[in-house]
């Protein structure tokens, strides 16, 4: 994880914005991360070992939620493209199933918060 970007966010600070274009995902090593709705309101969390911000996989992708930290967080930031590679250079059916959930978990986060 070392050669990717290392980011550090205030507590409270927005880390992206529902309807921002998803250009990287995020991996937390120090902290916690609470995932918001439109309303602000948290609908979950990740915190240390966990990654958020896994649409920035799909071609395209918009973010669905908005992501906030709580408290001091340390993540690194892994761009689209080097998810990809990463992904494809293991196999690229890794990538097709990838997708597919995540569409599956961006029309349940959709049903689930309106």
């Amino acid at each position: 994880m070392s050669e990717f970007e290392s980011q550090t966010y205030s507590d409270g600070e927005t880390i992206f914005s529902i309807g921002d274009l998803a250009e990287h995902l995020y991996f937390i090593e120090n902290g916690k991360v609470d995932l918001v709705n439109a309303q602000a309101k948290v609908f979950a969390s990740a915190s240390a070992g966990q990654s958020f911000g896994e649409a920035a996989i799909l071609q395209g992708g918009v973010r669905s939620a908005g992501a906030r930290a709580n408290g001091v967080v340390n993540c690194r930031r892994i761009t689209a493209a080097d998810a990809a590679e990463l992904l494809l250079s293991h196999s690229p059916l890794l990538m097709v199933i990838l997708e597919a959930l995540l569409l599956q978990q961006s029309v349940h986060n959709t049903l689930r918060n309106p």
